[in-house]
């Protein structure tokens, strides 16, 4: 990998360059959403500017206010001087899987072993999005149910919040629909549009911002960061916390609803994943 031979500060990104003699700009908003911790878009600063700029032969490191401070290998920034081309996707006409987003009933009395994976929830927080983007195919049901009292999640409607940015933010809502975005965990990468639309009508959703790669799939990094942070806003907005008990089951549609949890002391939480 080719060493770094020079930082420059720019307006609103840093210029880097090569010892071969490539360079790249990288904009501020994009390396603070890809630092050491990603921040929640809630918080992501669109403006952030960092104290200070320094690099080695090996590493940019920056530091943002007030001290956090963010280091990028060489090899890192080099794997990402260039829009990375959108997979071919199928033209496939959306559905939605059940009539409402989300839904309440008993846990069955007896066991339903059909689905493909469970996932525990802990008593850290969690952001919400759709649940395991990182599959080509997301899992279209999630069953959860709590181990604990009192077990406190948080619900949002996207396709509904997704409807109200298309006449809040028009602009940035026709970006979602025709920007993908890259998700990856383990072994496993995709690429989804946010918004899924049929007929003029948004049908279903796919988002997660805790999985996104660092891939860039636009040019127009401004207006995706815009973009993602009024749909944020609005989910934000929007969002419903339930209370679940030991013996109910929540019933998600994972391509209607954006699904997490706030943090809370010794909450367990047990989710199954239904293709």
């Amino acid at each position: 990998m080719y060493a770094l031979k020079s930082a420059q500060r720019l307006s609103r990104g840093v210029r880097v360059e090569w010892e071969d003699g490539v360079c790249a700009n990288f904009t501020y908003v994009w390396l603070r959403d890809n630092g050491n911790r990603r921040p929640s878009l809630v918080h992501l600063d669109l403006d952030a500017t960092p104290r200070n700029v320094d690099h080695n032969e090996n590493n940019l490191n920056l530091i943002w206010p007030p001290f956090l401070s963010s280091c990028y290998s060489s090899k890192f920034l080099r794997d990402h001087t260039s829009v990375k081309a959108p997979p071919v996707q199928k033209n496939l006409i959306p559905k939605r899987v059940l009539p409402k987003p989300w839904r309440f009933q008993d846990t069955p009395e007896k066991p339903d072993n059909s689905h493909m994976a469970t996932v525990s929830w802990g008593e850290l927080a969690t952001e919400l999005g759709t649940v395991w983007p990182h599959f080509q195919r997301v899992p279209s049901i999630i069953g959860v149910e709590a181990r604990t009292p009192n077990a406190k999640v948080h619900l949002v409607d996207a396709v509904t919040c997704l409807e109200i940015m298309s006449h809040t933010n028009p602009e940035e809502f026709g970006f979602l629909v025709n920007t993908p975005l890259e998700y990856q965990q383990g072994f496993f990468n995709s690429s989804h549009n946010v918004a899924q639309v049929y007929d003029g009508q948004v049908m279903t959703s796919v988002f997660n911002n805790a999985l996104r790669t660092a891939e860039i799939t636009t040019a127009s990094l401004d207006m995706l960061y815009r973009s993602m942070k009024a749909l944020s806003r609005i989910c934000y907005q929007n969002l419903t916390t339930e209370v679940l008990q030991p013996g109910e089951l929540l019933v998600v549609d994972n391509g209607q609803t954006y699904l997490g949890a706030p943090a809370q002391m010794g909450r367990q939480l047990s989710l199954k994943l239904y293709n």
